[in-house]
């Protein structure tokens, strides 16, 4: 084998865990989510757990998730729910019918992981609303992979 075959297997070799190593996706916060990715308003849909507690109660879901270089979203986190019950189940279902379209900003589709609060049965009043939704506010935070559950 000449020694030019060689190095070219070599250098080939050396790259290989390269192309399966998928980039860590950039955090962003919620508000500059659209900067990257714009959500596809038809794909807003989901499955109400059956038997859901809570489900007719004024709440909030807070989700995290990463947008994938196809605009589906991945890794998704129920963190927070108020009142507790199935409105997390129902959310999580939202966002993973979720479609989103890269901005110009983002013309390599680079992975994004980020966070929404999904509102449910909110009530009329302005100040209400908002004090509905305060309570699934969460901290910013960087991605972590999520570590495989013991059994």
């Amino acid at each position: 084998m000449s020694i030019r075959i060689l190095l070219v297997l070599i250098t080939s070799l050396a790259l290989v865990p390269n192309a399966f190593a998928q980039k860590v996706p950039r955090s962003v916060t919620p508000e500059l989510l659209e900067k990257y990715w714009v959500m596809m308003k038809s794909s807003v849909e989901g499955n109400a757990p059956l038997g859901g507690k809570n489900m007719d109660q004024p709440g909030c879901a807070a989700i995290s998730f990463i947008v994938e270089k196809n605009g589906r979203a991945s890794d998704i986190t129920i963190e927070k729910v108020d009142p507790p019950g199935g409105l997390g189940e129902l959310a999580a279902s939202i966002t993973s019918n979720l479609e989103f379209e890269p901005t110009i900003r983002n013309a390599g589709r680079d992975r994004v992981f980020s966070s929404m609060i999904f509102p449910f049965n909110l009530p009329e009043d302005p100040e209400a609303r908002t004090a509905v939704m305060q309570r699934c506010v969460i901290p910013v935070r960087p991605w972590k992979p999520k570590t495989p559950e013991k059994q």
